[in-house]
């Protein structure tokens, strides 16, 4: 993987997540050259240092964007409020969920994603679907060519939101003939930042939800709906499509099958593991609405796969970096094994061969994004 920092796993990840999802190398290098005297330092110290810099970048590509707006510019204005919404999702993730900070620049970073959509002309739809006390912030984006195309909703992990997906994988999609939902289901974006909605076992309710939706539009043949999780929505995603029958095909981006492993991995590591965030312990407990990191923990191991991936009978696909510092590569394994009843199943181990070893595959993002909606697409026998 690359990394722009010697020793700070959660700075790089973010950098190549940017990277991966449309950031300008030249803009990464103005924002973290100055960090690289503080890397090593508390996260009390380093995290609102990232924050500024992160930031400063988000508003210099909103001052692009809206001069070229007043110019009559509108793709280009598009594509910079677009990549500011980016970096300034890239500062907030660093930020405590405690702080009030957090909240206004993702409201912020929301307001240019939803900007850059319409300067661009983007073929895609935001929206909100009602689940529990609150609702689901989404994406839909339509496929190109015939109707009604098979539906692929996404599903966030442990740090993630519906915008980085959007941004990497939508056009592909498009592309290839498929639509798709990118989803912050509870525990994640928006659901989390502006309906409380903390995590939850039963992510077959959310992706019902999500189903209910997609069935009532022309744009979506509902025998031919299908789900993707990353990182912990390798959990998320299985375990919906085990009980959603609904659900045509499964993909774990990256698998998680037992968070209590997970747990006990990390604990033995200490500081050695690589933490996706800066400040691990504030996340955890925020994703679960717990008040205590000991409950936050006893909810994090009921997440789990065991007695559950055996109810998976759609098609399913694994795909793990063979060099995952995060969750370990076994985790594949499992899934795939416990998955014995999936009528059509895969599991792909990355290697150093192939590039992408790293967590979710996130130092090749372009083999696994290709892999991943070609298996799609094959899987729903859609030609484009």
């Amino acid at each position: 993987m690359f990394e722009y920092f010697e020793n700070n796993y959660p700075w790089n990840l973010a950098i190549v997540t940017a990277l991966g999802m449309g950031a300008v190398a030249s803009d990464v290098d103005a924002a973290c050259r100055p960090l690289r005297a503080i890397a090593d330092a508390d996260p009390a110290v380093s995290s609102p240092a990232w924050a500024e810099a992160w930031t400063g970048l988000a508003a210099r590509l909103r001052r692009q964007a809206e001069r070229d707006e007043a110019e009559h510019h509108r793709r280009s204005a598009g594509e910079k409020y677009l990549r500011g919404a980016l970096y300034q999702l890239i500062a907030e993730r660093a930020v405590r969920s405690t702080n009030p900070r957090k909240l206004a620049l993702y409201r912020d970073a929301m307001a240019m994603f939803r900007r850059g959509v319409e300067q661009r002309s983007d073929a895609a739809e935001l929206l909100e679907i009602p689940h529990g006390r609150g609702a689901l912030p989404a994406v839909f984006v339509p496929a190109a060519g015939r109707r009604p195309a098979p539906c692929i909703v996404h599903f966030n992990g442990f740090d993630w939101v519906k915008e980085f997906n959007y941004l990497s994988m939508a056009a592909e999609y498009a592309r290839r003939g498929i639509a798709s939902l990118f989803c912050d289901q509870p525990g994640s974006g928006g659901a989390l930042r502006l309906h409380g909605l903390t995590a939850e076992i039963e992510t077959e309710h959310a992706a019902a939800a999500c189903i209910d939706h997609l069935v009532g539009r022309a744009e979506v043949d509902p025998a031919r709906i299908g789900i993707m999780g990353a990182s912990l929505g390798g959990y998320y995603a299985p375990r919906a499509a085990a009980f959603e029958k609904r659900l045509a095909c499964c993909v774990a981006w990256g698998a998680f099958f037992d968070a209590g492993e997970v747990l006990r991995m990390r604990a033995a590591a200490g500081e050695r593991y690589a933490n996706s965030v800066p400040e691990v312990e504030d996340q955890v407990l925020w994703v679960t609405g717990a008040t205590s990191i000991e409950a936050a923990f006893a909810f994090m191991r009921r997440l789990t796969l065991r007695d559950v991936a055996d109810r998976i009978t759609c098609p399913l696909l694994v795909v793990h970096g063979g060099q995952d510092r995060q969750i370990p590569v076994d985790h594949g394994q499992k899934t795939y094994d416990a998955a014995r009843n999936s009528r059509a199943r895969k599991l792909v181990v990355l290697g150093p061969e192939d590039g992408g070893v790293e967590h979710c595959s996130i130092d090749n993002f372009p083999l696994v994004r290709d892999l991943v909606a070609d298996w799609i697409a094959d899987t729903h026998d859609v030609r484009v």
